[in-house]
């Protein structure tokens, strides 16, 4: 069961509120301040261009960091870096001011993924959550197609 949507004439307090208290929501994300933001981003989603049209890299990476990070204790990354793999791991759209995020830091934490000593390591395990280097490439890809990749 997915997690749930806004419709047309709800609230933002009123989704929230309902999201909050949903049984899947509170399943996956046990922790009330990580639903809020799951929430919150779910409602800023509906009125949000979206992009979802990174490749199936993008989403198996996502789905290879969420199962090592799985088999490591759950302790490697943040835990936005944790509900960005479950966005890219389903197709989920992302948004520009999301896609701005994801190459910031996939440029800057391409070295840990390079010089990881092994998969368990947490460096390798959030760049992978992340989408990987097929994130990168696409997240710089789709920023130079909308004009927002300053390249100084």
């Amino acid at each position: 069961m997915p997690l749930p949507k806004p419709t047309d004439k709800e609230s933002k307090s009123d989704f929230i509120q309902r999201c909050m208290a949903d049984d899947k929501a509170r399943a996956e994300f046990p922790d009330n301040t990580t639903r809020y933001a799951v929430c919150n981003s779910q409602y800023e989603q509906k009125f949000a261009d979206t992009y979802a049209d990174y490749g199936q890299g993008v989403r198996n990476n996502a789905r290879r960091g969420i199962e090592l990070n799985e088999r490591n204790g759950n302790k490697c990354a943040t835990q936005t870096g944790k509900v960005r793999a479950r966005q890219l791991a389903s197709g989920e759209g992302i948004s520009v001011e999301t896609i701005k995020r994801m190459h910031s830091y996939l440029s800057r934490a391409e070295t840990y993924y390079d010089n990881a000593d092994s998969t368990s390591d947490c460096g390798y395990i959030s760049y992978l959550l992340w989408g990987g280097k097929a994130a990168l490439g696409w997240s710089r890809n789709k920023l130079r197609e909308l004009g927002e990749l300053n390249e100084d």
